[in-house]
């Protein structure tokens, strides 16, 4: 699963892979949640720079022990989907992705964020 990024360049469009996740389920179980309106379907999907805020926040959360994983990321399990444990993978899954978005956001070129997952 990964998440490209849209940049408008002498009058083209250039896709770019931003950030490449490998068996994060918490973070593709919220994406479906909160940005597919509950539909997993690996189809490639619009996702707003203030969703990516919010998830970025929501790592922090709960790496900083501030909210449980289970209440705010929880895993999700299914073929081809990794460990559903909250542990030491977990978190650094969601590390990993709070600092990914935080650099993803840095850059105001990128006009539109796409999200796909394969399975």
């Amino acid at each position: 699963m990964f998440l490209s990024g849209i940049y408008r360049k002498d009058g083209y469009e250039v896709r770019k892979e931003l950030i490449y996740w490998r068996k994060a389920n918490a973070i593709h179980n919220w994406i479906v949640k909160n940005c597919q309106d509950g539909v997993d379907n690996c189809a490639t999907y619009y996702i707003p720079r203030e969703m990516l805020e919010e998830l970025r926040d929501v790592c922090k959360a709960v790496v900083d022990g501030e909210v449980t994983g289970e209440e705010a990321l929880p895993t999700q399990s299914g073929f081809f989907f990794g460990t559903t444990d909250y542990d030491e993978w977990y978190i650094e899954s969601l590390k990993y992705t709070a600092e990914k978005i935080t650099e993803v956001l840095r850059d105001e070129e990128i006009s539109y964020f796409e999200y796909f997952s394969s399975w």
